[in-house]
């Protein structure tokens, strides 16, 4: 039930989702992918790939797989494949938590504005570090939010509604990669204010 209201929100977002939430992102994915200093014939795992904002980033000299559950989204993706020529990209139409791919296939896997709009953020994780190789990497591109004072407890409060908007839930992203078996090598802040942070784990 969860899943068809997510879909049926970013059916709806799929038409502007560029415009907007596209460039208030935009220097968070470049900064992603900068992190993941992605290596030729590396297999690199977007999970929420959207509307494929940033596949046109990645080096083509890897191949990257993008999974989105929204079928609108995907087609904007499509498109973007289309147009930039992207042959070393496949899309597919997938549950995030639980995905098709056989255990340790990706060197890399990233999730950007996705742990905090998924149901079971845990399940998320859990699946990343099963598809992820051994000694691999995997990266978390979320809004962060606040986490002491005031400020913290408004995001709380605010977080009911981020989530009825699919904007996604305020989480303790730390605890929750702790509790799925990842240690965090690497984090920054980045975005707008900082608003969201750049995570860097390995298996």
């Amino acid at each position: 039930m969860e899943a068809e209201r997510l879909k049926s929100i970013y059916a709806f977002y799929s038409s502007f989702y560029d415009g907007f939430f596209g460039r208030l992102y935009a220097p968070g994915r470049r900064a992603a992918i900068r992190l993941m200093d992605i290596k030729p014939r590396e297999e690199i795992l977007e999970v929420g790939v959207g509307t494929g904002i940033a596949l046109p980033l990645y080096p083509r000299e890897a191949s990257v797989v993008g999974i989105d559950l929204s079928a609108e989204m995907l087609e904007k993706a499509r498109q973007r494949k289309r147009d930039f020529g992207l042959s070393h990209v496949e899309l597919h139409e997938m549950d995030a938590t639980r995905m098709d791919f056989p255990s340790g296939r990706f060197h890399k896997v990233i999730a950007a504005h996705t742990m905090a709009v998924v149901p079971e953020p845990l399940r998320l994780v859990l699946e990343m570090r099963r598809v992820c190789r051994e000694g691999g990497e995997i990266y978390i591109l979320n809004y962060a939010g606040n986490t002491e004072g005031w400020l913290s407890q408004m995001d709380k409060f605010i977080s009911p509604f981020r989530m009825a908007l699919g904007l996604g839930q305020h989480l303790d992203i730390e605890a929750i990669l702790q509790d799925g078996g990842l240690r965090i090598e690497h984090q920054e802040r980045v975005n707008l204010f900082g608003s969201c942070c750049l995570i860097k784990c390995r298996k």
